[in-house]
């Protein structure tokens, strides 16, 4: 079904979502986040039920969760969590 404006809107407001990060932890390096097309168009899915929507590889929101096989798969900036 189709997302409207508003509904997007409020999910992006809820999770605190930012179409950048003020470090390494990014979309393109979270669980939650299914790669679309190529990594180096840096776009993709935010799998996580409360987000539910296309995000940039480098926005970030407050349900990150880092996953190294994601990182790796997508070439973020960050390949560990000790980073």
């Amino acid at each position: 079904m189709a997302q409207s404006v508003k509904e997007l809107t409020e999910r992006m407001t809820n999770v605190d979502l930012w179409s950048e990060s003020t470090n390494d932890d990014r979309c393109d390096n979270c669980k939650f986040y299914k790669m679309m097309g190529d990594a180096e168009r840096g776009i993709g899915y935010c799998a996580h039920r409360e987000v539910d929507m296309v995000v940039g590889g480098p926005w970030w929101c407050k349900l990150y969760d880092f996953s190294p096989i994601v990182a790796k798969a997508t070439g973020s900036p960050k390949q560990s969590a000790g980073v």
